[in-house]
């Protein structure tokens, strides 16, 4: 029969796993902050390959991660082509389409049933998935004019002004 293990052992076990579990999730959690474009490439609805540094101006620039299939991404839409019109001379709009499911003609489609103004891509390979570690859409992520997030939720930022 083996040795008992002692209450103080198990303490130092939880303890070693609280910690490992704990680094493990804020790492999983955390923004990049002050991330500048490192050439990341995703598709325009003409199937063209274009680099998110290209498309992204001297503006703040918000990030909006969707896709067609996603009914909450619908049920926001609105609100982040109002927010589009409402800071269009500020703030840049960008659409990246996930999950790699949808075609450019999906893309397309869904510009036109939601009368959408603002560009839209498709994140083919989720590279700007995972570089901004985006776990579940809708997600919003506000730049400044150099790169650094300012802010990041689930719908558009009610007061963007300070990026501005």
């Amino acid at each position: 029969m083996g040795r008992r293990t002692t209450s103080r052992e198990k303490s130092t076990g939880y303890i070693l796993a609280w910690l490992l579990l704990s680094v493990f999730c804020l790492s999983a959690v955390a923004t990049p902050e002050g991330v500048k474009d490192t050439g990341l490439v995703l598709t325009n609805e003409k199937g063209e390959n274009v680099r998110l540094a290209e498309v992204v101006d001297s503006k703040a620039t918000l990030l909006y991660f969707w896709a067609t299939w996603c009914k909450p991404c619908r049920k926001i839409e609105k609100s982040v082509s109002a927010f589009a019109r409402k800071y269009k001379d500020q703030i840049q709009v960008l659409g990246i389409n996930v999950g790699g499911v949808d075609s450019p003609e999906d893309v397309r489609q869904y510009r036109q049933r939601y009368r959408i103004a603002y560009p839209l891509l498709l994140d083919r390979n989720n590279e700007t998935v995972e570089f901004y570690r985006i776990f579940a859409i809708p997600d919003f992520i506000l730049l400044d004019r150099m790169g650094e997030i300012h802010y990041r939720g689930t719908t558009p930022p009610a007061k963007p002004e300070g990026v501005l």
